[in-house]
């Protein structure tokens, strides 16, 4: 490899340390999208990425970042080598990921099981008499805690006299979870019909949703093996890499610019190997029943994406 390739190889490894740098940026001054206007692919996957994550680490993903691009930088000085850098910052960007490789599945269960007790809470405050609008009014300070926050808001938008339909699309929306429409598109049912079976309903489903709780609990209990053999077969390999590059006997081979293609090769392999274990790891989210408001028609709408929605509209006399 001549010179000017290798210069090329370091201005390629010095691209990629900024551009994580940058976004780490964006994420504390994230841009003000025009009303309307959905998010960039780029900024959903973000998302995705941070929703996988346990909630104490998804909270610290920025000083993640921040940590990535130090290590990144830091690994650059010290070995003097880029591709060191660049697999330095990513080994501390993805440890949060290797050490919890099922957060998105912990996250739906936990989900479930609250949707199922809050709307448990909605048919005993129904039961005793009012609205289904009072009922979320009345019940927003109990609900579960996973769930507090939306469903607090949900209730701040009925109060100040949003339109019902629009309030839902908007809760639905907050978390683009299959489980979390099937809920909403009974609270739609029964925002057009007012039905006087609204109570019973709420009970099927909240204990519907607590079955589908316990069996998504049931088949993430065996995939635990999987997970952990995910995560020791990344620790220990991290550490054999660690070990090779402060090693000068074991590590000089990579110094070469070869070298240096060779692990750039072999650190992308292995990530590759750890994101198809990852999605093996852990159980795939519902998919959504509804469109999202902003792309699905009128305001009041319901926009359902499959056959489900007409289904439950079918049994919507008595909601």
């Amino acid at each position: 490899m001549s010179s000017d390739q290798w210069s090329l190889l370091a201005a390629l490894c010095g691209a990629l340390v900024t551009g994580g740098l940058l976004a780490a940026a964006r994420g504390y001054w994230p841009p003000q999208l025009p009303a309307g206007r959905p998010p960039s692919r780029w900024a959903v996957r973000v998302q995705q990425a941070r929703a996988s994550l346990p909630q104490a680490w998804a909270r610290r993903w920025r000083l993640i970042v921040l940590a990535s691009g130090a290590a990144s930088i830091g690994g650059w000085w010290y070995w003097q080598r880029p591709v060191h850098g660049l697999l330095a910052g990513i080994a501390v960007l993805g440890v949060p990921w290797i050490w919890h490789p099922a957060g998105t599945s912990e996250r739906q269960i936990m989900r479930l099981e609250a949707l199922a007790q809050w709307m448990q809470q909605l048919a005993g405050v129904h039961e005793s008499g009012g609205t289904l609008e009072s009922a979320i009014t009345t019940s927003a300070p109990r609900a579960p805690a996973v769930i507090r926050p939306p469903v607090r808001l949900l209730a701040a938008r009925l109060r100040v006299g949003a339109t019902p339909a629009v309030a839902y699309r908007q809760f639905a929306d907050h978390f683009g979870d299959g489980a979390v429409d099937n809920a909403v598109m009974l609270f739609l049912t029964h925002a057009q019909q007012h039905g006087p079976g609204l109570s019973r309903a709420l009970q099927s489903m909240a204990s519907l949703t607590e079955q589908e709780a316990i069996q998504l609990r049931s088949v993430d209990a065996k995939r635990s093996q999987v997970r952990t053999g995910t995560r020791w077969i990344s620790v220990i390999t991290l550490l054999i890499a660690a070990y090779i590059f402060t090693n000068p006997s074991w590590g000089e081979i990579y110094r070469t610019p070869t070298g240096q293609a060779v692990m750039f090769t072999l650190g992308a392999a292995f990530a590759a190997a750890l994101v198809w274990l990852r999605a093996l790891a852990q159980s795939s989210p519902p998919p959504r029943l509804l469109d999202e408001l902003s792309a699905s028609g009128p305001p009041g709408s319901p926009g359902p994406r499959g056959p489900g929605y007409v289904n439950r509209k079918r049994k919507g006399a008595w909601l």
